[in-house]
């Protein structure tokens, strides 16, 4: 086992862990709002706001597995690892961006900056050579 682990795979799996335990907040906090908009709004609107809710924190927990397991990858040199990380900087900076672009969101504009920050670092990082200088 090689003792030395070079900068640029512990900067891309610690990205990418930072993102699944980001995703995975927001998929708990999903599904306590599915429970919230199901119990709060009456008829079939409650039913169909809280299965949408749920689709989006499945979809959170996916994500949120996905990055998980390419921080182990990356961790463990392994290529696949390299390019699962990629693929979810670029959902991570192209959900922020879409957000930004096309929601309402002035209280939380700063938060999507962050996350497309996040995104891109993971990104350069995935990208950049894994060679240890010696």
């Amino acid at each position: 086992m090689e003792t030395h682990v070079p900068i640029v795979r512990l900067v891309g799996s610690s990205l990418l862990a930072v993102i699944a335990a980001a995703s995975l907040v927001l998929a708990v906090l999903m599904f306590f709002a599915a429970w919230a908009t199901g119990s709060q709004l009456s008829s079939w609107v409650g039913g169909v706001g809280a299965v949408a809710v749920l689709v989006i924190g499945a979809l959170a927990v996916a994500y949120g597995a996905l990055a998980a397991y390419a921080a182990r990858e990356e961790w463990r040199a392994r290529p696949v690892g390299r390019m699962l990380g990629l693929a979810v900087a670029i959902v991570a900076v192209l959900a922020a961006g879409t957000a930004l672009l096309v929601g309402d969101v002035a209280e939380s504009t700063f938060l999507l900056y962050i996350a497309m920050g996040l995104g891109i670092a993971t990104g350069v990082s995935m990208v950049l050579p894994d060679q240890a200088t010696r």
